[in-house]
């Protein structure tokens, strides 16, 4: 049936239960209404396209949409097909386009699970790694990559650095530009829009070097921490090695309890590296494997049996509070200055030092290459065993230095095989 259709028209059309109803309206050509056989109606338009197919467009269902709405979309698609442009397929590449867009949340997990935990060292850089993207990125999970700008990007550095942060500031933008290159190398974006990130400042090198006293009080603070933080705190004062990749990782697996030493097997430069156990140094091990009699382990430190032990951060802040009292007690004039882990390890190599020891024995005890005693292609090799009986006793005297004992060594094996 042809007629030029009107809403009272429409109202008035019965379904014939036998058969389904079609109406071609005749104000706008090619518009039809379709009645089921149960009085369900929509709106079909039907165009052919300048230079290529008839089409039939299924515009809606009536009463939702009215008689106006689908002459109004009909000539929507009437002006574009005689310009020859198919909606049809401009619609089809328009989804195309959209569900090939990547979310940044969705890239993001896809880097974390591809990427940093598979080609980064497990511990606190690739742990950091993590926050700083998840946390800084979280405003933009829900945009699309490629709607990442330069600018977004910039502004989190730039608030970082107004803050005074400089070196947080450059350490996030060096993740995002991590990120941003690896989604735009596997082709997840056109763009690299984190290449020309700018640099928050030019960064102060720590160089907080706490006084052989100070390194005391932090070892006497150590002996009030318990069981756990306690002996770590000492096994990184004693070995000088970085607190938190070399010891609190530490396996059982890599003890040599006969030798009295340990070898790290993948320490931050990759080169496996041996380690001293000083007196001081085995009487911690040895408690710690006590310790574990009845719920051995593979951790050395551990509160779950099945993982390194964490909360690094809040042990360090109770540290801190028992240095300052003993501090206090001490009567010492000077404050007890902010120190990070980090600063054992340089207060380690300038006390040896100043005790007459080699550099490159100290490079090597901390697992260093020393300039001038860089190894050859060939002896790199052999690099985890080099100048093992000097940085041996460099240990024991540093030991010495910071305990006052002068432990058998031999003794504590004898008691490790018992």
């Amino acid at each position: 049936m042809k007629i030029k259709m009107t809403d009272r028209f429409i109202g008035s059309v019965k379904p014939n239960t036998s058969k389904r109803i079609e109406i071609s309206d005749t104000e706008r050509v090619g518009l039809r209404l379709r009645m089921s056989s149960k009085g369900n109606a929509s709106w079909i338009y039907q165009k052919k396209i300048k230079g290529g197919k008839r089409r039939g467009y299924k515009l809606g269902t009536y009463p939702q949409m009215s008689l106006a709405k689908a002459r109004s979309e009909a000539l929507k698609i009437q002006i574009n097909a005689e310009q020859g442009i198919d909606t049809i397929e401009a619609t089809k590449e328009a989804r195309r386009l959209h569900e090939a867009q990547k979310l940044v949340k969705d890239t993001l997990d896809n880097y974390i699970r591809n990427h940093i935990d598979q080609e980064l060292k497990e511990g606190q850089s690739r742990d950091g790694r993590k926050r700083q993207l998840l946390t800084y990125l979280e405003p933009y999970f829900s945009y699309y990559l490629s709607d990442l700008t330069r600018t977004m990007l910039q502004s989190i550095i730039d608030t970082k650095q107004a803050e005074g942060k400089i070196v947080m500031a450059n350490r996030v933008r060096a993740a995002l530009r991590a990120f941003t290159g690896w989604a735009h190398r596997r082709g997840h974006v056109e763009n690299d829009v984190g290449r020309a990130l700018q640099k928050a400042g030019k960064e102060k090198p720590r160089d907080r070097t706490p006084s052989l006293e100070e390194v005391k009080a932090i070892w006497e603070a150590s002996l009030k921490m318990g069981d756990l933080w306690g002996p770590f705190i000492r096994l990184c004062i004693l070995t000088g090695q970085r607190c938190r990749s070399d010891i609190l990782l530490m396996k059982w697996s890599w003890i040599d309890f006969e030798r009295s030493c340990y070898e790290i097997p993948n320490p931050k430069n990759g080169r496996p590296h041996i380690v001293h156990f000083s007196g001081p140094a085995m009487k911690e091990i040895l408690h710690l494997q006590e310790l574990q009699t009845k719920n051995p382990s593979s951790f050395v430190f551990t509160t779950t049996g099945k993982t390194a032990a964490s909360g690094v951060s809040k042990a360090k802040l109770q540290l801190d509070l028992l240095i300052s009292e003993i501090w206090h007690i001490k009567g010492s004039s000077s404050i007890f200055e902010p120190w990070v882990l980090h600063d054992l390890r340089r207060s380690q190599a300038t006390a040896l030092a100043e005790e007459g020891f080699d550099e490159g024995v100290v490079d090597r005890i901390q697992n260093h290459v020393a300039s001038g005693s860089r190894a050859s292609t060939v002896a790199a090799v052999y690099n985890k065993a080099q100048k093992l009986p000097q940085r041996r006793s460099a240990l024991d005297t540093w030991a010495r230095m910071v305990t006052g004992e002068d432990s058998n060594v031999l003794s504590l094996r004898m008691r490790s095989k018992a």
